[in-house]
């Protein structure tokens, strides 16, 4: 369930795509006087998406349209028995010279029963070098399971390492949908092309991992996105 590609609330690839590195729902904070249109498409060695393992290697594509602090997209990715589609939307600002914020709306479909879908709203705030987003949403199960997750991303480019820090908690009313992880990871631009990698560590009780044995689990994920 994430991106490759579009940009991080305040980190702007901060949690490499969670790192899933190049943004999502709810990630971005748009020019205030800016409408645009845009394309991505991207690779991932492995891909995790908050702390869960979701398939081995993966290629993405998407669009984005931001009008104002509007925005709205889709989200593309081949995970092995289907596809991944992402529906998003929602409203970024400026709170002040230091702080933005965003509420929006995120919809997380699979082909080929490949998973049940979720559907959760997302609200963030970004402070500085900190970043903080939070979900609530809802795991179309054949029995409906609410869930939410809670993830704080630290830029420590301002002590001078080229790093961001993430913690993700799940918090849900049942068992798969609990557990922790954390990364650090690293993202530059070369040559026009998004580049980065995350190192990351789950606990033993992480949602939906069981069934890969991926669980207590150290990750490492290569990264390539570009946008148009």
């Amino acid at each position: 369930m994430k991106k490759i590609i579009k940009s991080s609330l305040s980190l702007a690839m901060a949690a490499l795509m969670s790192l899933s590195m190049f943004a999502h729902a709810g990630e971005a904070v748009a020019d205030e006087d800016a409408s645009s249109v845009s394309y991505n498409v991207g690779y991932m060695s492995d891909y995790w998406y908050r702390g869960v393992f979701i398939h081995e290697s993966a290629v993405s594509f998407g669009a984005d349209y931001e009008s104002g602090g509007l925005y709205a997209g889709t989200w593309f990715a081949d995970v092995g028995k289907g596809l991944e589609y992402d529906i998003y939307a929602g409203y970024s600002m400026d709170l002040s010279e230091n702080m933005s914020a965003y509420l929006g709306y995120t919809y997380y479909l699979y082909t080929d029963d490949m998973d049940s879908d979720y559907k959760e709203y997302n609200i963030g705030v970004s402070m500085g070098p900190i970043s903080i987003d939070y979900a609530d949403g809802t795991y179309e199960t054949a029995v409906e399971e609410d869930y939410t997750h809670t993830q704080v991303s630290l830029d420590m480019s301002a002590i001078g390492l080229p790093l961001t820090f993430t913690f993700g908690d799940w918090g849900g009313d049942k068992v798969a949908l609990t557990g922790e992880w954390y990364s650090v990871s690293y993202g530059a631009t070369v040559s026009g092309v998004d580049v980065g990698l995350e190192v990351g560590q789950n606990s033993d009780d992480i949602c939906c991992s069981a069934p890969n044995n991926n669980t207590d689990t150290t990750f490492a994920v290569f990264s390539l996105g570009y946008s148009f």
